[in-house]
């Protein structure tokens, strides 16, 4: 029996864990947390930080791994690839387009060595002249270079707030700079696909829903198929695609690409080489057919892991439509949830999952890292997936002491907005 490590334990990984169990591979799985949910599933929990190439490497050795993978997350496929070349293990990508594509710094000067459409943006240290920026119109956003879920991401209006806010974002990472880019108003949304032999296939065009830009930018809520955009700017989306594939020198496996569409056109956001974290792994099997877990978990072991399916795919729309919710709540302590199962007896509701359980108390919001659960939703045609997520927040219940339901209702509001 293989051995496989998966980096990562949380609710990004729990699907793949899962799969790589009823695939008969003996399952290891690591992170820096004692507690973490993929830790009570898994035949073999280490405790090593993702983020620390050192700690995944020496726990890859001591368990005599034959493949490594991640999914869900951005910053350890750059750990991943450094220890699986270490060791010379399948990768799909190198260390170097890892490193670019987890990297924002790097990230963002490939896209301008590349003429890849992004927003203008400046990195900078904590003493930065305020000439660094003149190039760039508030307000601003400021981010980490090398974070995730949204930790550390703030629209500010004034080249004084940046300087009061850098060690706040500086803390979410680590690294002695910070990215700030040019505010631009926009829609966002996300690809995903596959490049084989350098090839790319795209499987699915989302619109990536979040929070209101002046609180809790980038917040992820919903991802919903197909996007709106497509009748406009499909083609653009698909050739700056290719062309960043080329640019990153990526020419297998996964990819989830996040772009903004606003009154100057389309604009890179960032981009990673792995599957998404908003349940892409079951999505995309949904309206392709591919089980896109298969072959990651396939292609961590085995370079010559069977490609037919994604050679053979041919980028359309398929039924059904669907809503992905990610769903957040009020700050509260939770008392009583519907279960999951009564949830899925609705034949709308093609999955759906918590993060937290009763007794678990929910912080205000801040980053992704709040959010409660999700919903996968179905439906025919646009007017019935509409209806089908209201009967869906009729349901969901998560309640306090008080008896007050905690849950932030989703709508397809960004339909509503167009």
């Amino acid at each position: 029996m293989k051995r496989l490590l998966m980096v990562g334990a949380g609710s990004c990984q729990i699907n793949g864990i899962l799969k790589m169990k009823a695939m008969g591979y003996e399952t290891v799985v690591a992170d820096y947390l004692e507690t973490s949910k993929g830790k009570k599933i898994a035949d073999i929990a280490v405790l090593a930080d993702a983020f620390k190439t050192s700690e995944i490497l020496a726990c890859a050795i001591d368990q005599k791994v034959q493949g490594i993978l991640t999914v869900g997350t951005d910053q350890p496929v750059y750990v991943v690839t450094k220890v699986c070349e270490q060791l010379n293990l399948p990768t799909f990508i190198s260390s170097e387009t890892a490193l670019w594509v987890t990297d924002k710094k790097h990230m963002k000067q490939r896209f301008r060595a590349f003429n890849i459409p992004t927003v203008p943006f400046a990195i900078i240290s904590e003493q930065f002249d305020a000439s660094e920026l003149e190039h760039l119109n508030p307000p601003y956003v400021v981010k980490p270079l090398d974070s995730q879920g949204q930790r550390g991401i703030y629209k500010l209006n004034a080249i004084s707030e940046i300087r009061e806010q850098f060690d706040k974002v500086l803390s979410y990472s680590r690294q002695d700079e910070i990215l700030v880019e040019s505010y631009y108003e926009n829609k966002e949304l996300t690809v995903s696909g596959w490049v084989v032999d350098g090839v790319t296939k795209i499987f699915t065009i989302t619109d990536r829903v979040t929070f209101s830009p002046d609180a809790h930018i980038g917040v992820c809520i919903a991802h919903e198929y197909p996007s709106i955009h497509l009748e406009k700017y499909e083609r653009e989306i698909v050739e700056i695609t290719e062309r960043i594939c080329k640019a990153f020198n990526i020419y297998e496996g996964p990819i989830y690409f996040q772009y903004l569409v606003g009154n100057r056109g389309v604009m890179v956001n960032e981009i990673a080489c792995r599957l998404g974290g908003a349940y892409e792994d079951v999505t995309i099997p949904l309206v392709t057919g591919i089980d896109v877990l298969d072959l990651a978990i396939e292609g961590c072991h085995n370079a010559d892991y069977d490609k037919s399916a994604v050679k053979a795919h041919a980028y359309k729309v398929n039924a059904p439509l669907f809503s992905t919710q990610l769903f957040f709540c009020n700050a509260g302590k939770i008392s009583q949830m519907i279960p999951v199962e009564d949830l899925m007896k609705c034949d709308f509701i093609y999955q759906a999952g918590y993060n937290f359980k009763v007794g678990d108390i929910i912080s205000p919001i801040e980053n992704a890292s709040q959010r409660a659960g999700y919903m996968i939703i179905t439906g025919e045609d646009e007017a019935t997936l509409s209806e089908n997520i209201e009967r869906a927040y009729d349901r969901l219940e998560i309640m306090n002491e008080q008896g007050e339901n905690l849950v932030i209702r989703g709508k397809r509001f960004y339909r509503d907005q167009m």
